[in-house]
């Protein structure tokens, strides 16, 4: 019995991509601090001071905002909602869910005045990185936050005088039975150009 074997040449593709790592480490940093810690406290609410068919303003609270560096720098904070899917509008932070998983409510920073090395300045916010920048009186979650006009100007030390404003949602939108916590929580992280 013969026994033949056919066997064809195996074609391979010299097909690659290239992967590149590139940035700047920079000497100069700077540190962002929230006066009274960041913490804002709204203390007990009666769920009968809630407006049943609109958002209840309950706590408005001024914070400063510093950002210290070690030398002058263009940078903005980008904002980031660590409550994100709670919020009840895309441009404030959300309060975290009732424990039947509704939306409790929401917050946001206004910017009050800004100080950038002792001169006022105007407050500016980019949606898309930092390729286009217009004027803003809020820290809003998604957006880069700095001052200058057209583009971050480089600040040494910054000073922001804020407000806090929470908002709990609609009664009607409530299961109001049990104590519900308030819990929201943003971050706001360093980016430099």
């Amino acid at each position: 019995m013969a026994f033949i074997v056919l066997t064809s040449p195996l074609a391979f593709a010299a097909s690659s991509t290239d992967l590149s790592v590139t940035g700047t480490i920079t000497p100069n940093a700077c540190t962002p601090t929230l006066s009274d810690g960041g913490i804002v406290n709204i203390g007990k609410i009666s769920a009968k001071d809630l407006d049943l068919t609109s958002n209840t303003l309950v706590n408005t609270q001024p914070m400063q905002l510093n950002v210290n560096c070690n030398a002058a720098n263009m940078f903005a904070l980008n904002a980031i909602d660590n409550k994100a899917a709670t919020s009840l509008a895309d441009n404030w932070f959300g309060l975290g869910e009732t424990n039947a998983l509704e939306k409790l409510g929401i917050f946001r920073a206004v910017i009050k005045s800004a100080l950038a090395d002792g001169e006022t300045v105007q407050a500016i916010y980019s949606l898309d990185g930092g390729a286009v920048w217009g004027r803003t009186n809020q820290i809003g979650p998604g957006e880069l936050t700095s001052v200058g006009v057209n583009h971050p100007l480089p600040v040494k030390d910054l000073t922001m005088e804020l407000e806090i404003q929470t908002y709990i949602a609609r009664a009607d939108s409530l299961t109001l039975t049990d104590e519900i916590t308030v819990d929201g929580s943003a971050t706001f992280e360093m980016k430099y150009f």
